[in-house]
Parts: structure tokens; C-alpha cells; sequence
């Protein structure tokens, strides 16, 4: 078998957006948005700032600050079937990550606002692979010196020799050897991956009441990003047979971090055709982030990572829409949906030329819907549940264990939780939520049928594959302030 070498696509370990939302796109952006999962239509708290800024000139005049931190529990597995090289089991990431925050301020006056949003737009996370991953096993094994023909050769020719001395027939004997040669138990391997993640936003903007029903909203978009890698690859050699001493470790160690930043620009119109109807549509312009390298201490991964390289990581165009009804005085009732256009959006960071992965034919656009109730039980006192929808834009196939964003699927998420009008300015909400894949799949990456394709040269027949799921838990807690 002929030895691999992975992609520096290698910016693994990056969670996707947890709840809802795009590839790389967060949805849930303050605690009112956790407990219901929509939030589109939304007037009433600051948080609208980043859910339906046209509608800040329907809060009350004066300040209304805003701010809530999500706690995510989140589980994502990568479990290998089928696969002789690194046997089958389940790799594991499950850290917490308990600081989430998002913050915002409005101003309004008369028919106008001005409004501020410090928001955890993009992928913020962390996600830890105490056990490595798949690939990277694999990868440990090749750097010693599995799949290279001298080493084969070698452990194949002992074990001929083993078989014929041991009375086996000269058939035997080369099933034997054939078996030691592609055997991985002379090798050993170990690796660990760590990445953390943060798209920080910060959005500064003003609406205007055009008339009674009609009001629009202009706003600015600044976007710094960090994604950073930290990891190590081990691979060992312990075969010693024979007079053949063929022990060996191998060691990469990645430590690198990738920064961008990026501007964008976002429009907004809320319409109030009655006191009970509520419309929104919001615009926002794609964001262009080119990514550079910075890669320390030379821990390159052995050549994978390339100081000062660049490449683009876009944030795509957003369209989102809602609407909201006060069904009774008591029950209202909100509906949304949301269109990530991802399908031209410059993920180039993505491309791997080795395992034919192509950024700009894996991935689509993403959409997602909504709905929400909430029920005011009392003047302090509002409880809500919602659900969301979505079906997510990566090409299945295009999966790849080690590759951001990692494994996606259509999510479906459900929020509960209340808010508490502790004083006539200041009300407490709590969110707790669920997301997960609505179905776990398979997929036989470029990675696996590479394997496949060494193993069959010497006729054997594998069908590695691997089976990704991923779950989150969110709780979250705000405050919204009026003064």
C-alpha cells in the first residue's frame, strides 16, 4: 500500500453551530431565541437587535440592554465499521462549552432607534478528541511505516518463512504472509485533536418608522474569527523478529491558529399591518474572511501547515423571515424560516485535492423553519416551546472525519423555557433546549475507499465506512433591561 499524506484542509476539531443554523453559522443568539426557536418576529426585547432590527422602533423609548450566556453540552462520534487498519470503534468528543454570551443595546426614541449587537455569530465552540480520530490513527500508522513496502514485504517474508517452518502448505503460507503484511498489530498508533472556534461580531446600525405599520433598518458588520489547532499524531513500529528490527516512533505536532477578519452590511423592514400581525424581512450581505496561518514553533504537523498561507472561509448571504400573531391577549403564535446561501459562497479553506474533496461542488445552500408559541400566564410570568427545522447544505459525501466542519446533517431542535418579568423593567429569561441529527448516517469518505483501493491491490475486498452523530443540550439565562 502506498503511504498517504493528509491534506492541510487539517483545521479539524471545529464544531459546527450548535441549535441551529448554517455550516458555519449560528442561529441561537440570546437566551429568548433558546427557549423558543424563533425569534424572527419578534418586538418586544433587545434581542431583536440581531432577530428583526427594523422592529427596534416598536421597544419602548429609552435604553434596553440585553444580555445571556448559553451553556452547550454537546456530543459528537465518529465511529469506523469495517475498517482493518484502525479495527472498529467509537472516537468521541464531548466537552462542555460553558461561555456563550451575547449582548445588546437599543435606543429608541419617537419613531426612530440605534441599536449595538456583540454577538457569537459564527461556529464559537470548542471541541476536544481526547482519542484522535480515524484518520489521524491511520495517518500514525503510515508515518510508521505501515503500508510502505519495505516494511511489508519484510513482516510478509517472515511470516511465510513462520508457516512453512511450522508445516503449512505453500498456499498457507502465503495467505499468511499476505495477512502479516497488510496486519496492523506491529503498529500501533495513538493521536489527539483539539480545536476551538470563535466568529465574534459586532453590529452597529439605526431603523426608522416610515409610517405606522412600516419601519426600516440599515446596519454595519464587523467580523473578527480564530480557529486554532492543537494536536499530535503517534505512530510506532514495534516489529522485531527474525534478526529483523524494524522499531521506529514517529511524531507530528500541530499547533496552529488561523485569524481573518471581514465587513458586511445588513437590511431590514418589519411591517405591522394591525396591532396583532407582525412581519419581518431581513437581508444580510455575505461576509469575505481570508484566513491566514500562523503556525508556532514550527509545529507544522510535519509539513501539513504552511505559516503565513491564506485562504478564504466565507460567511455566506442570510435571508430570514417571520411572522408573529397575537392570537388571543394571552397566546401568541410565530412562525420563521431561514435561507443560508452557501451554495456560492468562497469556502476554499475546504478544498482537498488528495482525497478529491471540492469545496465549491460540496456544498448548498442551507434553509431551516420555525415555529413558536408563548403563553403569558400572568402579568410576570410567560412561558414558551418551539421547533426548528433544518436541512443542511454539505454534500454527505464530501464528509470527511478530520475536515471542518466535520460531519453535518439535517438537525431538528426543540426550546422550552419562560421569562420572568422580575420588576416593570427588568425580565429574566431561562432556555433549555435539544438538538441532534434527525437521523445518524454513514459515509464511506475519500479516506476509506483510498484504503479500500491499497487492500484490493493485493485482493483483498474491505468496505471501511463510518457512522457520525451529533447531539447538543443548551441552557441559557438572560436578562433584558429597560431604563
Amino acid at each position: 500500500m502506498k503511504r498517504a499524506l493528509l491534506h492541510s484542509s487539517l483545521i479539524l476539531a471545529l464544531a459546527p453551530p450548535a441549535a441551529a443554523g448554517g455550516i458555519f453559522y449560528n442561529s441561537n443568539q440570546s437566551a429568548e431565541y433558546i427557549r423558543m426557536f424563533d425569534r424572527n418576529s419578534a418586538i418586544d426585547n433587545a434581542d431583536i437587535v440581531y432577530y428583526n432590527m427594523a422592529g427596534t422602533p416598536r421597544l419602548r423609548d429609552g435604553w434596553t440592554f440585553n444580555f445571556s450566556d448559553q451553556m452547550i453540552f454537546q456530543k459528537a462520534t465518529v465511529r469506523t465499521i469495517g475498517n482493518p487498519a484502525v479495527g472498529d470503534r467509537t472516537y468521541t468528543s464531548d466537552n462542555p462549552v460553558l461561555i456563550v454570551p451575547n449582548f445588546y443595546l437599543a435606543y429608541k426614541k419617537d419613531t426612530w432607534s440605534a441599536f449595538l449587537g456583540v454577538e457569537t455569530l459564527g461556529a464559537t465552540a470548542i471541541r476536544e478528541w481526547k482519542g484522535g480520530l480515524p484518520t489521524l490513527d491511520l495517518m500514525g500508522k503510515q508515518l510508521a511505516g505501515y503500508g510502505q513496502t519495505e516494511y511489508s514485504q519484510v513482516i510478509g517474508a517472515d511470516a511465510i518463512a513462520a508457516a512453512l517452518a511450522g508445516g503449512a502448505t505453500s498456499a498457507q503460507a502465503q495467505a499468511a504472509g499476505l495477512a502479516a503484511g497488510l496486519g496492523t498489530s506491529s503498529f500501533p498508533s495513538n493521536s489527539y485533536l483539539k480545536g476551538s472556534s470563535s466568529y465574534i461580531a459586532l453590529r452597529i446600525g439605526g431603523a426608522v418608522q416610515v409610517n405606522p405599520g412600516l419601519s426600516l433598518a440599515l446596519a454595519g458588520r464587523f467580523v473578527t474569527s480564530q480557529q486554532a489547532t492543537v494536536g499530535s499524531v503517534d505512530g510506532y513500529c514495534t516489529y522485531n523478529q527474525f534478526n529483523h528490527d524494524l522499531r521506529t516512533h514517529n511524531r507530528l505536532v500541530i499547533d496552529k491558529v488561523d485569524r481573518a477578519t471581514g465587513f458586511s452590511a445588513e437590511f431590514g423592514l418589519n411591517y405591522c399591518p394591525n396591532d396583532k400581525a407582525v412581519v419581518n424581512l431581513t437581508y444580510e450581505m455575505g461576509t469575505s474572511l481570508d484566513f491566514k496561518t500562523t503556525v508556532h514553533d514550527g509545529k507544522d504537523g510535519g509539513g501539513l501547515f504552511r505559516d503565513g498561507a491564506r485562504a478564504h472561509l466565507d460567511l455566506p448571504q442570510v435571508v430570514r423571515f417571520g411572522f408573529g400573531y397575537q392570537l388571543t391577549p394571552a397566546l401568541r403564535l410565530s412562525m420563521g424560516a431561514n435561507a443560508y446561501l452557501e451554495k456560492n459562497v468562497d469556502f476554499g479553506m475546504l478544498d482537498n485535492a488528495q482525497f478529491g474533496v471540492k469545496a465549491s461542488q460540496a456544498y448548498r445552500n442551507t434553509y431551516e423553519e420555525s415555529a413558536a408559541f408563548e403563553y403569558q400566564i400572568n402579568p410576570r410570568w410567560l412561558f414558551s416551546f418551539g421547533i426548528n427545522l433544518n436541512q443542511i447544505g454539505q454534500r454527505q459525501e464530501s464528509t470527511m472525519d478530520i475536515s471542518v466542519p466535520g460531519a453535518h446533517a439535517n438537525y431538528m431542535s426543540e426550546g422550552v423555557g419562560f421569562q420572568f418579568a422580575a420588576t416593570r423593567r427588568m425580565k429574566v429569561n431561562v432556555g433549555l433546549a435539544h438538538t441532534a441529527f434527525q437521523n445518524k448516517y454513514r459515509n464511506a469518505d475519500a479516506g476509506d475507499r483510498q484504503l479500500a483501493a491499497s487492500y484490493a491491490a493485493q485482493g483483498v475486498t474491505i468496505a471501511p465506512t463510518k457512522e457520525y452523530n451529533k447531539e447538543y443540550y443548551i441552557l441559557a439565562l438572560g436578562v433584558d433591561f429597560h431604563f
